[in-house]
Parts: structure tokens; C-alpha cells; sequence
């Protein structure tokens, strides 16, 4: 029996962004409900680990799981993570923000005929 035919190569980066915006979406939830500082945290690392391996994965990079290796990998400025940890749940989602924002920028920058919108 014939193989089906591969998916396209920019299926898996799509995906990784959806749970990108899905993660991000919480984090604002939890801002909003002002819930803690740690819990809006771990919604915003997920979300950029989302970001950053949709961007590796569209880049054709692999992607171990490691946030800050990503970021190096993507060429990232070295302070995009600034104000995400041992902040303000209101400072941790503007950083949050604000690095999603350079990877989807990287995104659009590779994959044009996409929004990348978040």
C-alpha cells in the first residue's frame, strides 16, 4: 500500500503557534483574574517555548526543549527575556509579549504568506 503524501512542511510550525496564542490567551486570563506572579509566569514560558520551536521548526533548526538555547539558535537579542522571571504578573505578560512579538516578526520574516499573529 502507497504511503500517503507528506503534510507540508509548515504544518508542524502552524501548530506550535496555536498553542503559542492558546498559552498567551491564558496568561492573559490569569493577569486579568490577578491570579500569582508564578502561575502567569508559567503560561508565558510555555507560550514562548511554542514561539520558539515554531520558529526553529520553520527554520529547519531542531528543538530540544531548552527556551534560552532557542533563542541563541533564532539569533534573539540576549535581554528578550528580560521582566519574565521574579516580576509583576502585569511585567512577566509585557515580556511575554514583547518576545513573542520578535519571533513572530522572525516567523513572518521566513514564512510571508502567513500572519503570525498572536
Amino acid at each position: 500500500m502507497p504511503r500517503p503524501p507528506a503534510p507540508p512542511a509548515v504544518a508542524e510550525p502552524v501548530r506550535a503557534w496555536a498553542h503559542c496564542r492558546n498559552a498567551l490567551g491564558i496568561a492573559r486570563l490569569l493577569v486579568h483574574e490577578g491570579r500569582p506572579a508564578d502561575l502567569v509566569g508559567t503560561a508565558c514560558r510555555m507560550a514562548l517555548e511554542a514561539a520558539s520551536r515554531a520558529a526553529l521548526e520553520r527554520s529547519g533548526f531542531p528543538c530540544d526543549g531548552d527556551l534560552e538555547r532557542s533563542l541563541d539558535r533564532l539569533s534573539a537579542p540576549h535581554d528578550l527575556l528580560a521582566g519574565l522571571e521574579d516580576a509583576e504578573p502585569q511585567t512577566r505578560l509585557a515580556a511575554c509579549e514583547r518576545a513573542i512579538g520578535f519571533l513572530s516578526a522572525y516567523l513572518r520574516a521566513e514564512s510571508p504568506e502567513r500572519s503570525w499573529a498572536f
